[in-house]
């Protein structure tokens, strides 16, 4: 059996829309804060999350910090 490491992307992420740009992104072995960083940065609400330099889901900041235990209002 496969297990994820706590607060991993995996656990959150969602399937990919070809609106969503993949720039600014994040790859799929980023720590959650990560993603979290790079949409507070950019100030997008949600990201690509990549693999092999390809697009394969989506991340949204309130998942993100919900899932390290911050609620968003």
């Amino acid at each position: 059996m496969h297990t994820h490491p706590p607060n991993s992307i995996r656990q959150i992420l969602l399937p990919f829309t070809k609106d969503l740009s993949t720039t600014p992104s994040v790859m799929l072995t980023d720590p959650i804060t990560t993603a979290i960083e790079v949409m507070i940065k950019h100030n997008r609400n949600t990201i690509a999350v990549l693999w092999n330099h390809r697009p394969i889901g989506r991340i949204r900041l309130r998942d993100a910090c919900t899932s390290i235990g911050i609620e968003i209002p």
